[in-house]
């Protein structure tokens, strides 16, 4: 049986937005939640914990039904992008406050074990004024730990932080996740985070879920042109362009699956002869270049900058994705 279970929710704005979906997941697992701005992911957490209610739906935990619980009796905890921490509080203090019915040596070694957990041994006595960004993103990791939730919702995280810092970051919350076994979801406008730390990602758009499934799933089988264009780079073709196919279908290209120039083709790739390259970028390992084809625009990746205005593209018939709709 699912651990979590969201059955037919709906939050309706009227005149505005309704936020409309089902879902399930299973305990101990990390689900990302992506999509862009308004679509519904901040709306979905506040149902979680208790901020607002579903105007139709139940929400399950465990095989009890908390829709109409308060926030203290539903144990989701909850790490935002701001940290929130108490800057009147050291750092033992503010793990301590998400405590409750504990003895002093107790929460002290709970304090003790959680730092540890966090990879910040021995910051007890630290103020909050004198903690990094990403020191104090962890510390609201640890205090929303300490009050050992059934969920954790993490609300953008990282987005305040620089980007070596972010990537460190989320491999941290991944182990962390993995020690402690927490059912975890975890909003982000960053794809690229979420394909690296999930389990599972929930792509929404518009109040709904426009897929779910495994990043590798969502990533090399998108089910909409909406949800392969906002999971990475790509290209839409007419489908008559690779083979014969129905008239206004298209299908959907991934950079890495074409290849420029290719001095060894294999009878199963599909060429497109005399693609005008328009621009082309170097991006540190590779470059990633811009191409028109007869009337679409197609992205490729190259090791090296096309010397000549005019290329032959290889595709590979595997990596192309079946006819799409928008």
């Amino acid at each position: 049986m699912a651990y979590l279970e969201c059955r037919d929710i709906k939050r309706i704005f009227p005149g505005k937005f309704t936020l409309d979906l089902s879902f399930s997941m299973d305990k101990g697992e990390l689900m990302c939640v992506i999509g862009p701005s308004g679509s519904g992911k901040s709306t979905l957490l506040s149902l979680l914990c208790g901020v607002d209610d579903p105007d139709e739906g139940r929400i399950v935990i465990d095989g009890t039904d908390i829709t109409d619980l308060s926030i203290q009796k539903r144990r989701i905890g909850m790490v935002f992008q701001d940290f929130s921490l108490f800057p009147s509080m050291d750092v033992a203090a503010n793990i301590q406050y998400g405590m409750r019915g504990l003895e002093k040596p107790e929460k002290e070694r709970r304090t003790t074990d959680l730092l540890q957990l966090v990879g910040l041994d021995g910051y007890e006595n630290r103020r909050v004024h004198e903690l990094s960004g990403g020191e104090a993103q962890r510390i609201a990791l640890a205090r929303a730990i300490a009050s050992e939730p059934r969920i954790l919702l993490l609300d953008e995280p990282l987005s305040a932080l620089d980007a070596p810092l972010r990537k460190h970051l989320r491999t941290v919350i991944r182990q962390i996740q993995k020690n402690t076994g927490i059912t975890m979801i975890y909003v982000t406008h960053d794809r690229e985070e979420a394909f690296a730390i999930a389990d599972r990602v929930m792509v929404m758009r518009g109040g709904r879920i426009g897929a779910i499934g495994t990043p590798q799933d969502i990533y090399n089988n998108p089910n909409s042109l909406f949800v392969a264009r906002f999971t990475g780079e790509g290209s839409a073709i007419p489908m008559t362009y690779i083979s014969r196919g129905i008239k206004d279908s298209m299908v959907f290209i991934r950079p890495e699956a074409i290849e420029i120039n290719k001095t060894n083709p294999s009878e199963d790739d599909v060429v497109l002869k005399d693609a005008v390259v328009q621009n082309s970028e170097f991006t540190g390992s590779e470059y990633f270049v811009r191409l028109k084809y007869k009337d679409v625009y197609i992205s490729a990746y190259s090791s090296v900058r096309p010397d000549s205005e005019k290329v032959d593209l290889y595709i590979r018939r595997d990596r192309i994705t079946d006819t799409i709709a928008e």
